[in-house]
């Protein structure tokens, strides 16, 4: 109950000084046209922006332009983390979150983003046709009261930093950036290195100026931030495939009619075979790029000194969040298509 109401008070300072009243987030217009905010973290041109307006454009499409979203990428409508607090006031309608920053509002969602928890992409693929993520949404909307429309994959996080890194051994003491959220900062952990939070859109320079060591991301993200220019090498860890959460307002969802909200959910699972298939494609482009761009790539000899430090981890959330079954949710990602 703690972290809801900090959540809340934060949000509603937020949405007061900078989104304005939760009244402004829903357009309606006289032909029953309504007209929503969608933000995103991303660059224009990232992957996630692509999928983005791939979604926005058949949801335009599909409700004979009824429902129209328009897209707010970069940031602009606030750092990730404001944007998920905006939609559980109803300050912003939509928005894709890392599922880390959704884990810190019910735990068991980061199950999807928990290091090494996926074997390969038709374990993943299988994990977007399985009802786990529905369940978990389902109580995620009571609990917390946003709607989890669909689980987009953002990609398969790599370790740069400017020293070779190829077991956590090569990373004690090295200070990896981490976004300002519980699970993200375990990657650091997981990598052997020690968290330090600094925001998305100012991690550049944060390497720049020796504020971190490394940082990780994957590879689409990593050039598309120019993060190469600041950092040299690039560690093929694969550590987490990093996950984000579309979600939509309680506000948002209601003022939608069951038509409208069964095009919705429809097209939001769509679209996230379409981001898995998107993402697949250009991972291994952007390895190829960075390595003309300079970046040296690191193949660790094993994962699994990387693995155990997890497998430590996950003992360790399996008992601080029991009471959200968060072991057996984590299991069952595991299991499936075994």
């Amino acid at each position: 109950m703690a972290h809801r109401v900090i959540l809340a008070g934060a949000a509603a300072l937020f949405s007061l000084f900078v989104l304005g009243s939760p009244a402004e987030a829903i357009e309606k217009g006289p032909d029953g046209k309504i007209v929503l905010r969608m933000a995103h973290s991303s660059p224009v041109g990232n992957p996630t922006d692509i999928a983005s307006k791939k979604w926005i454009e058949l949801i335009g499409q599909r409700t004979g332009g009824k429902v129209e979203v328009k897209l707010f990428p970069n940031e602009q409508l606030g750092s990730e983390k404001a944007c998920l607090e905006g939609v559980v006031l109803g300050t912003i309608d939509i928005s894709l979150n890392d599922a880390a920053y959704v884990a810190d509002l019910y735990p068991a969602a980061g199950v999807f983003d928990f290091p090494f928890t996926f074997r390969d992409w038709d374990h993943y693929a299988a994990m977007l046709k399985n009802p786990i993520f529905p369940e978990i949404s389902t109580i995620i909307e009571k609990e917390v009261g946003v709607k989890t429309l669909a689980i987009w994959i953002y990609g398969r996080r790599l370790l740069i930093s400017k020293k070779p890194v190829s077991s956590p051994a090569d990373a004690k003491n090295l200070k990896i950036r981490t976004p300002p959220s519980e699970l993200a900062q375990e990657n650091a952990r997981v990598l052997g290195g020690i968290p330090v939070t600094i925001a998305f859109s100012e991690t550049y320079m944060g390497l720049k100026q020796g504020l971190a060591d490394a940082a990780e991301n994957p590879s689409t993200a990593i050039y598309d931030q120019k993060w190469y220019e600041v950092a040299k090498y690039l560690a093929m860890t694969n550590h987490v495939w990093n996950n984000e959460i579309l979600t939509m307002s309680k506000k948002a969802w209601e003022a939608l009619t069951p038509e409208q909200r069964k095009i919705v959910q429809d097209t939001s699972n769509e679209v996230a075979v379409y981001r898995m298939d998107l993402q697949k494609q250009m991972e291994t482009s952007r390895v190829e790029d960075l390595k003309k761009l300079g970046m040296q790539v690191v193949v660790p000899p094993s994962l699994d000194p990387y693995r155990k430090l997890a497998a430590d981890i996950k003992a360790k959330y399996a008992a601080r969040y029991a009471k959200y079954q968060w072991a057996q949710w984590h299991d069952r990602v595991l299991s499936i298509g075994k």
